[in-house]
């Protein structure tokens, strides 16, 4: 009697895909999260397998995002409102986040939003919704909080002793450094001078026209790209000096987290983890007279000149030379913050 090797290999890996998912740790004490980053430019999906007992994310299984672009559309709103289509597009991310996380045998998903919920006049009526027609339930987060979120998903995946790192998170309405004080407690500085902000005072003040009419400052000429550096440098002034002269401790390594770091600086650099600010000087001094077309072409075309100058004026005045980026957002911190997942 002949054995089909091939069947066998077949009905095995099939036998193993079937099995639940374990926890690394002799205790099995895993359970399967989802956990939604509502940001103001992305909503951001992670499934992952955490630890009870550590209250650690052992393996991340799904890491997923989709663009909606609640900033801008508030930016552009006469009412302070979200409009039907930004709130439509929102809903349906939502529902694909829900879908994913069940198929992954998460029973529950958790959103946290920020910057641009924290804004929005119809935002409770919105949540409602999102309530009634998913059932995931949404956190509107404080920029401390936020940080607070950052900072602990960042240092339990980093290297580096909590106490040495500053964790810097920019998104589409806010941003936030983040690190410990002398005393060893978290400590935030909250700035809103962000992507879309940032791309909005380029397209009215440098390109001399109307961010409610023109959604992208792109090209810019090499004396519009200068401009632009020198509003950055200046905004950057306004970081509190702790975190100024933390970062200037040669042991501080500053941690890039969110969207803008890992989907847009990261590819940039050449998908290099740990950049220089010469490396981002040189990418950005190739950006010049760069249109939409001549770009990437993605959802955030019209912020991916804007945001690298942003990022690069901050190197300079802070005095960043080095940092690294991680792939770590919002959804992270949520899947171990206890609070969310009290029944």
């Amino acid at each position: 009697m002949s054995i089909n090797v091939k069947k066998i290999k077949n009905c095995l890996l099939t036998i193993f895909l079937c099995l639940p998912l374990f926890c690394y740790s002799s205790e099995n004490e895993c359970v399967v999260r989802a956990a939604v980053d509502i940001g103001s430019g992305a909503t951001k999906l992670k499934v992952a397998l955490v630890n009870l007992k550590t209250q650690k994310i052992e393996k991340v299984l799904i890491n997923e995002s989709f663009p909606v672009q609640y900033q801008e559309e508030l930016e552009k709103s006469t009412d302070g409102k979200f409009n039907e289509s930004v709130m439509a597009t929102g809903l349906e991310a939502l529902k694909k986040s829900k879908e994913i996380a069940q198929q992954q045998g998460a029973s529950k998903v958790v959103a946290v939003a920020t910057a641009s919920f924290r804004k929005a006049a119809n935002v409770q009526d919105f949540i409602k919704r999102v309530n009634q027609e998913t059932g995931v339930q949404i956190h509107i987060i404080d920029q401390h909080l936020e940080g607070v979120l950052g900072f602990e998903a960042t240092t339990a995946q980093f290297g580096s002793d909590p106490k040495d790192v500053v964790v810097w998170d920019i998104g589409g309405g806010s941003f936030q450094f983040t690190a410990l004080d002398d005393k060893g407690e978290i400590i935030v500085y909250r700035g809103v001078d962000a992507s879309i902000p940032f791309k909005n005072y380029i397209i009215k003040h440098i390109k001399k026209e109307d961010p409610n009419l023109v959604s992208t400052p792109n090209p810019l000429n090499r004396a519009e790209l200068r401009d632009a550096g020198l509003y950055a440098r200046q905004i950057s002034t306004k970081v509190d000096t702790i975190f100024r002269d933390k970062i200037r401790n040669p042991k501080t390594k500053v941690v890039g987290i969110g969207n803008i770091f890992a989907y847009g600086i990261y590819p940039l650099v050449g998908k290099k983890n740990t950049f220089t600010m010469n490396d981002l000087y040189e990418k950005v001094q190739q950006l010049d007279g760069k249109s939409d077309i001549d770009l990437v072409g993605n959802a955030y075309v019209n912020v991916e000149v804007t945001n690298p100058v942003l990022v690069l004026g901050f190197m300079q005045t802070l005095g960043i030379h080095q940092m690294d980026i991680i792939d770590i957002n919002n959804a992270d911190g949520a899947l171990v913050y206890s609070k969310f997942w009290e029944n």
